[in-house]
């Protein structure tokens, strides 16, 4: 199966907690006023990655773990960003962000075979009047850093927040 890809950082600081491999996928329909990559939002934008490709990246580059960012991985290529998510987890067990303009609510009742892969979220669309560059690994106040697998096991959001789950 081929993703398009925007970009690969395999030493990035500033896309979750540690060194991370960030891969920026194409296409997002959320279309946020402000947004830092609105190239990103075309689905055609950047180039083609097989899944196997992109969990070999993420493999040799062992002491970082993944974040999925964008665009929105969970817009225009939801099925590739699936079995991208299941296979970094089934081959490598590495810890899984990923960056939606989806409230996890929503993730919940439309997304729900996604989340058993992710372990924390950022969700929610940037707004630039709650834009704010002293929040930590999001771009403004309405976005939350969420335990995936603590908020499904309590039935409640588990935010996260400098490395411990509140």
């Amino acid at each position: 199966m081929i993703m398009k890809i925007m970009k690969i950082d395999t030493d990035c600081t500033d896309n979750g907690a540690g060194i991370r491999t960030t891969i920026y996928v194409s296409g997002c329909t959320h279309y946020c006023k402000g947004c830092h990559n609105p190239s990103s939002w075309n689905p055609l934008n950047g180039d083609d990655y097989e899944i196997d490709e992109l969990v070999k990246i993420i493999e040799e580059n062992s002491l970082a773990d993944v974040t999925i960012s964008g665009g929105d991985a969970l817009t225009c290529q939801y099925e590739e960003t699936l079995k991208l998510v299941k296979a970094i987890k089934e081959r490598t067990n590495k810890n899984v962000w990923l960056y939606t303009g989806y409230r996890f609510k929503e993730l919940l009742e439309d997304k729900l075979d996604i989340l058993s892969y992710i372990d924390v979220i950022i969700d929610g669309r940037f707004d630039s009047s709650k834009k704010d560059l002293r929040l930590l690994f999001r771009g403004s106040s309405n976005q939350r850093i969420i335990g995936v697998p603590q908020s499904i096991k309590e039935s409640t959001i588990v935010l996260w927040r400098n490395g411990e789950y509140i």
